[in-house]
């Protein structure tokens, strides 16, 4: 009986229960509901803030533009402002921009830059730079500072409407591609749209150019925060051969953002090697977009070493469109206390017989990031494509952070492809070695961390690399 008066009890009061159930999730459900309003207002006022705060930046680069009287060049920026007010704003909800923030960027309001280095401080810089000199300073070429007897071996250096007539048309169509060109996102697009000029240096077919070539943007501009869209273009001819060093410098502790863009041609049987280096500013933000294209039988030697910047981004794409072709990439980025340093790439296998190799070395200490994403492609009927990669990082502080996404995109069975990542600190045996050997501790470190990087520029000329060396020591 008892047995049957606790079943009756128990299933009258499922009643009560399910209704009291219901009432608490009728109440749970509209404090939900006030949450999820309330969050979503923030969300909406944030988002608002945001794209607020881009336009304002987007406004303050537009309004200090160089004024141009060509009208080819106008033409182009017209293309390039209707463009940019039509794209969204890349922030981390796009895929080639999930790992990095924008903040120090977007934060960024400029003005017209009234002021004008000391020449000689600069001369004094650049001085110990062997090879021919192209010297850029605050966007603006200086022919006083350069030293352009290259035209007595037959390079062309200067602004496109001088160049051969013949050709502007094809070279304007290879400035659009890839990414630097129209194609290549928002950043290439604000570089058309504030466009000071457009520069080409074209090796002639058959030169063997023993000297390099020194490209120097040099950033000095005092209090103002600046604005800077460089634009090059790159032609190495027919069976030519040659170096080209882009140095990117900031003498002081100037505040700008350095929007570059390369177009790279090397045409067949062509041998080029390629060096950017970044010693940009502490205060500076800077992407580099730039894109190669390697004929039949071509080789391009890209290198590239960051040094500087508060935010430093490199998007390289290269299209192998040539048979028996050869690229080599190279890439070292050091950062330090909050810097970003930041290294996409593509490398593209359109054609059969081709190979590619990809090193990159990242170090990082204190709280900086660093990102590497590097993709290579092996299109449909690229066969016997010979292809590796490889990136490696070096962390001395466990606050530092590295995102790394080697990617491998293969669409055809006869190739051979390999690519990885690998991440450490300092090696404990080799630092004991070296103190067992009366090296002391900070020494060992700094003999470790150069080695690190010194595979890298090894094959830089030799007045650059001990600059180099030197910097490194000095940030360890």
């Amino acid at each position: 009986m008892t047995s049957n008066l606790s079943k009756i009890s128990t299933f009258i009061s499922i009643p009560g229960l399910i209704i009291q159930n219901q009432l608490c999730k009728k109440n749970s459900s509209s404090k939900d509901v006030r949450c999820y309003s309330k969050k979503k207002k923030i969300l909406c006022q944030n988002s608002s803030e945001k794209t607020k705060n881009q336009k304002e930046w987007l406004d303050s680069v537009l309004s200090v533009r160089e004024q141009s009287d060509k009208k080819y060049l106008n033409k182009w920026r017209k293309v390039g402002v209707n463009l940019i007010k039509g794209l969204p704003f890349p922030s981390r909800s796009d895929e080639s921009w999930k790992l990095t923030s924008l903040k120090k960027i977007y934060g960024m309001r400029f003005a017209q830059n009234e002021e004008k280095p000391d020449p000689n401080i600069i001369e004094e810089y650049i001085k110990s730079y062997t090879g021919l000199k192209i010297v850029f300073v605050n966007g603006i070429y200086s022919e006083k500072l350069s030293d352009i007897s290259c035209s007595k071996e037959g390079i062309f250096f200067g602004e496109l409407d001088n160049y051969q007539e013949q050709e502007i048309e094809s070279v304007l169509e290879f400035l659009s591609k890839g990414e630097s060109g129209i194609n290549g996102g928002f950043f290439p697009i604000l570089n058309i749209a504030c466009l000071p000029e457009i520069y080409v240096l074209a090796l002639p077919p058959g030169i063997d150019l023993e000297i390099p070539v020194n490209v120097i943007f040099i950033s000095s501009n005092g209090n103002t925060s600046s604005s800077y869209n460089h634009r090059l273009i790159i032609i190495a001819g027919e069976k030519s051969k040659g170096k080209i060093i882009e140095h990117h410098i900031g003498l002081d502790n100037s505040e700008y953002f350095d929007n570059t863009a390369i177009s790279i041609l090397g045409k067949e049987n062509s041998m080029l090697d390629f060096y950017l280096v970044n010693e940009n500013s502490n205060l500076s933000t800077c992407i580099h977009s730039i894109h190669a294209e390697i004929k039949d039988r071509a080789s391009l030697n890209f290198s590239t070493i960051s040094l500087g910047g508060s935010f430093n981004r490199v998007n390289l794409g290269v299209d192998i469109n040539g048979t028996n072709s050869y690229c080599s990439i190279k890439g070292a980025s050091v950062a330090y206390n909050n810097q970003i340093s930041d290294f996409h790439s593509r490398i593209s296998h359109n054609l059969p017989n081709s190979k590619s190799s990809q090193l990159q070395k990242i170090l990082l200490t204190d709280k900086a990031h660093g990102v590497f994403a590097g993709k290579i492609q092996v299109q449909h009927g690229a066969g016997n494509t010979d292809s590796d990669q490889l990136c490696k990082t070096l962390l001395l502080s466990s606050s530092s952070r590295i995102d790394a996404l080697p990617i491998l995109e293969i669409n055809n069975e006869n190739v051979k492809c390999t690519h990885g990542s690998t991440v450490s600190d300092l090696d404990e045996n080799q630092m004991f070695y070296l103190q067992s050997r009366g090296v002391p501790a900070a020494d060992a470190k700094k003999l470790l961390t150069i080695g690190f990087i010194n595979e890298m520029i090894i094959e830089y000329p030799e007045e650059l690399k001990t600059k180099i060396i030197k910097k490194l020591g000095f940030l360890m």
